[in-house]
């Protein structure tokens, strides 16, 4: 079923309506045939991307809404790029693609929607960071777990795998993004926004890169709070697959303006086996619980040492209590880091170890493919209505598409 919505502001719309869904269509047929896609349903016969409502409008543009059921970012991915040269050879120009589930498709107008607020009493208003389909929040409830370390690697991590990735610094007080990508000078302004800088494939941006150095910033929890949201909006990011925003410590000003303007897809946190931490990485994941956003899991972060003269294992920062910890939260342990001289020298180096080849950089493979994984399985929401380039799939929150 097809709902061609007519919007007030362009009369004559059903025809490019219908001339978008017919190559919309076409586009998925093309994609679903593609014997390694695994689009296509050999029981039913059938390609399982179907095409809910096609909008047009002289203000919004060309929107297209796709079911987005079932399918892993792989092939959201492979849709996309498929897509995106069919609809570039129709000649289509200025189209948002939106994906949702069946389920929440509508058709008519809606009613006016009510405003809300989080169990803290703010007001929700949240709005997609454009041309970002995934975002995830790497939090710690406290300080010097290894937090930004966690953060640098599974950033790298993802774009080894292939991924559009952003990481932006949300430490304003105490930035570490610049330093352990080994990035120097400052952010560039183009058009009135910032530029990320750029390395080992990973969009980045930094307090320290808006800062210098051995200067402190000396600033209220509102002023921070606001800073943050414009490093969000504020920014080209382009097209990403995922945006990492590795979070300050505790649970104050900065969790919760994120929380409730930006869509989460997910968050990971990071502690260390140590009592004293875990009992801050309990405040951390009920205030994520509280505010409905996802946890991914935990990340154990110097969960062992291992002496390099005799190596012997020890685990200094105990441990015995984090089963019991991860058994009462109900929630996975998706990686498991032990502490070494190799992490901290490829820290302060700026290649993170993910990119080099050792078993602790395939432990930070396996946690990058880990969180890849669990996001292809969630649906991906927000607001992608404006586009830097207006081509049809530049902001596509990665998806399912049938016909």
């Amino acid at each position: 079923m097809h709902n061609f919505t007519d919007t007030p502001d362009n009369p004559t719309s059903d025809t490019t309506a219908h001339l978008v869904a017919t190559s919309a269509r076409a586009g998925l047929i093309v994609a679903s045939q593609h014997e390694e896609s695994g689009l296509f349903d050999k029981e039913h016969k059938d390609t399982r991307a179907r095409v809910l409502e096609v909008r047009v409008g002289a203000s919004s543009g060309l929107q297209v809404h796709v079911d987005s059921s079932g399918l892993n970012l792989g092939q959201k991915l492979f849709i996309e790029r498929v897509l995106l040269r069919h609809l570039d050879h129709e000649n289509l120009t200025g189209v948002s693609i939106y994906f949702r589930k069946a389920s929440s498709a509508s058709a008519g107008a809606q009613p006016a929607p009510v405003a809300k607020k989080t169990p803290y009493g703010i007001a929700i208003n949240k709005k997609n960071i454009l041309g970002t389909k995934n975002i995830i929040a790497v939090a710690s409830g406290k300080g010097g777990v290894g937090k930004s370390t966690i953060s640098s690697n599974l950033a790298a991590g993802l774009a080894k795998l292939g991924l559009k990735v952003g990481l932006m610094d949300c430490d304003v007080y105490g930035p570490s993004a610049q330093l352990m990508f080994g990035l120097t000078g400052t952010l560039d302004v183009r058009n009135g926004k910032l530029v990320p800088q750029e390395r080992h494939g990973v969009k980045i941006v930094s307090f320290g890169l808006l800062s210098d150095a051995r200067s402190p910033v000396i600033w209220r929890g509102p002023m921070v709070s606001k800073a943050i949201e414009q490093l969000c909006y504020d920014v080209l990011w382009g097209d990403l697959d995922v945006l990492v925003l590795d979070l300050p410590p505790g649970t104050g000003d900065v969790q919760l303006t994120l929380a409730e303007r930006i869509p989460l897809s997910g968050s990971v946190i990071v502690t260390t086996p140590q009592d004293v931490a875990l009992i801050d990485a309990h405040k951390a994941i009920s205030m994520f619980e509280t505010l409905g956003v996802p946890i991914l899991g935990v990340v154990q972060n110097m969960a062992s040492h291992s002496c390099s003269a005799c190596g012997h294992v020890e685990d200094i920062f105990g441990g015995n209590t984090f089963e019991s910890f991860l058994k009462d939260r109900k929630i996975p342990c998706i990686a498991s880091i032990p502490i070494s001289r190799d992490i901290r020298i490829a820290s302060d180096s700026g290649t993170p170890l993910v990119l080099q080849e050792n078993s602790f950089a395939e432990l930070f493979s396996e946690l990058s493919k880990t969180v890849s994984d669990s996001l292809s399985q969630q649906e991906i929401t927000g607001d992608h209505s404006e586009s830097p380039r207006q081509s049809l799939l530049d902001n596509v929150p990665a998806g399912d598409l049938v016909t």
